[in-house]
């Protein structure tokens, strides 16, 4: 017995798909049987299995659940013909498949088929109080409610009193006279004399004003006094990855603004008249070695790196090839963390943000050569870094610029792997000297040496002359909050 499916929602709608299995594995990944690249896919998200010529659905612990005929699916639930399916932005619709030889009496019911015609009057519980019929001889006992005795229902003694009850009754004018003159003594009373005085629609308009005082007093309490973390999210998850820095956090654990523990994705569109390169900055912590996958459209193109000391100041790169990136259309890119689920792993990125660089469509030996004379100039530049305070800025961008030229071949040579390299150590560099720079200004900013504050600024500049590197732009905003 086959399993199908027919794609009811999703970019393949109306497709249907035949799985000769007893087992179909749905997930993002290829090991999966049926392989879904849409936004809200897990890595493991569902799996249908065929048990004792029944059809049974479970999900395999997806970050966004699997949804059943609309609820969303708890535990392990046997299908019907007809049911809906739902992964991700994807609707499958179960086809049930009889067994060979005998498709009517097999056929399980589905769930819209129509119920029999019944009887209301013939299946009809009697209820406790329905009268009976006077003329049907049964001797009821008295008082019991007949089709011309309606019931009557008994009320509580003392109730009816208490509701007509007035405030003061029972009291003599000279009782009431005496009372409104011993709360007219304190401030209270002559309140709570106010009170009575009001008719009924003046104290529901007094009791509303009041209402809205007290909850506007406790709104701006709790914005006053409710502490700012880095966690504390504001305005909705961003979606997008832009030009714009996010300086949001994302993945799960401790400070995290927005909990994604299985993948974040993103999406973005360039538009260039030649070929691009797209590169991606952001900072990461909290992750190991092969644990955080990056996918640019579906294709695998490398891995967050694992941690180090100074991990927290440390600025990251992805650089998307050409061949991945699809110029006029929505791309998407996923930071996919390859051990949740089944774990639930700690880590976190942040600090994202685009860049686009244009690519000169030559041919790939003069690419090639181009890339060469980078090199050549970034080695000029490391060997005299002591000399000059940017020397060691200008050897990380010419490295940079020939890893992007590089990345525009479509067969990397023998040197890409050496500029690889030489980028991370001279990146490696340039991040301990910026957060060299970072504690000799908090050092003199704690000692309120704003000359020695200055001077550190001042260096930042020197050795960072432009945005290409976060530390100038750090250095810029340190300066405008310090008034420096």
């Amino acid at each position: 017995m086959p399993i199908l499916l027919t794609i009811t929602q999703g970019l393949q709608t109306g497709r249907e798909l035949t799985f000769e299995s007893a087992e179909v594995n749905i997930g993002r990944t290829s090991e999966n049987d049926l392989v879904l690249h849409d936004h809200g896919v897990s890595r493991q998200h569902a799996r249908i299995v065929l048990r004792d010529d029944k059809y049974y659905v479970a999900d395999m612990g997806s970050s966004n659940g699997t949804v059943l005929n609309g609820s969303l699916l708890s535990g392990e639930q046997q299908l019907r013909d007809g049911d809906k399916i739902g992964v991700g932005p994807v609707e499958f619709t179960f086809v049930w498949v009889p067994p060979e030889g005998d498709e009517d009496a097999t056929r399980p019911i589905r769930r819209g088929d129509p119920l029999p015609p019944v009887d209301p009057d013939a299946t009809r519980p009697i209820r406790l109080n329905d009268p009976v019929p006077a003329a049907s001889g049964i001797v009821l006992p008295e008082g019991f409610p007949t089709a011309q005795q309606p019931a009557v229902v008994p009320v509580r003694p003392g109730t009816a009193a208490v509701a007509r009850a007035e405030p003061g009754e029972g009291l003599s004018a000279a009782d009431r006279a005496r009372r409104r003159r011993e709360l007219s003594n304190s401030p209270a009373g002559r309140l709570l004399l106010w009170w009575g005085q009001l008719s009924t629609p003046a104290r529901l308009g007094v009791g509303a004003v009041g209402s809205g005082l007290v909850l506007a007093l406790v709104g701006v309490l709790a914005v006053i006094f409710m502490p700012v973390g880095e966690g504390r999210a504001s305005g909705a998850e961003p979606q997008d990855l832009t030009f714009e820095l996010i300086s949001d956090s994302f993945g799960v654990g401790e400070g995290v603004t927005w909990e994604n523990p299985d993948h974040k994705s993103f999406a973005f569109e360039f538009v260039t008249p030649t070929r691009a390169v797209a590169v991606v900055h952001y900072m990461a912590s909290g992750i190991s070695k092969e644990e955080v996958s990056l996918v640019v459209n579906g294709v695998d193109v490398g891995w967050v790196p694992p941690d180090v000391n100074a991990s927290t100041e440390r600025g990251l790169e992805q650089i998307l090839p050409p061949s991945a990136l699809k110029r006029g259309e929505l791309n998407s890119f996923v930071f996919d963390n390859v051990r949740n689920p089944p774990g639930r792993e700690t880590w976190r990125v942040w600090n994202l943000r685009l860049e686009i660089i244009p690519v000169p469509e030559l041919p790939q030996e003069e690419l090639l050569a181009k890339a060469r004379q980078y090199v050549s100039a970034a080695a000029r530049f490391y060997e005299t870094r002591d000399v000059g305070a940017e020397n060691l800025f200008k050897a990380w961008q010419q490295y940079r610029f020939a890893w992007v030229t590089l990345e525009a071949l479509d067969t990397k040579p023998d040197i890409y792997q050496d500029v690889r390299f030489q980028l991370g150590q001279v990146a490696a560099e340039l991040d301990h000297k910026c957060s060299q720079l970072m504690l000799d200004f908090q050092r003199s900013v704690q000692y309120r040496n704003a000359r020695t504050a200055r001077a550190a600024l001042q260096e930042m500049g020197r050795r960072f002359p432009t945005a290409e590197h976060r530390c100038h732009n750090l250095g810029l905003q340190l300066a405008y909050e310090h008034e420096l």
